[in-house]
């Protein structure tokens, strides 16, 4: 699944938490707004830590959980198996 575009609730790891201490001192979790991802991690806006034009880095190391919500898509509607005249 593809975090691009969604926001998203992360549960900060102990190097998390060390790591954001100089723009959120003592979070555990960070709410953000995914606008990339790579291997080093999910660059995230996050407007009530920063402005809305900066955007910081997660390293997929400094978090355990991302908590997002999800809508399944519908079903494609499928024919009946079977012969047609």
């Amino acid at each position: 699944m593809k975090l691009v575009g969604k926001t998203v609730r992360f549960h900060l790891l102990p190097q998390g938490r060390a790591a954001f201490k100089g723009v959120a001192p003592g979070a555990e979790f960070v709410n953000g707004l995914v606008v990339g991802e790579n291997h080093l991690g999910v660059w995230i806006s996050v407007p009530e830590l920063e402005p809305a034009s900066s955007v910081m880095l997660l390293k997929w190391e400094y978090f355990s959980t991302a908590v997002l919500e999800y809508e399944p898509e519908a079903a494609a509607e499928r024919a009946a198996p079977g012969f047609r005249p």
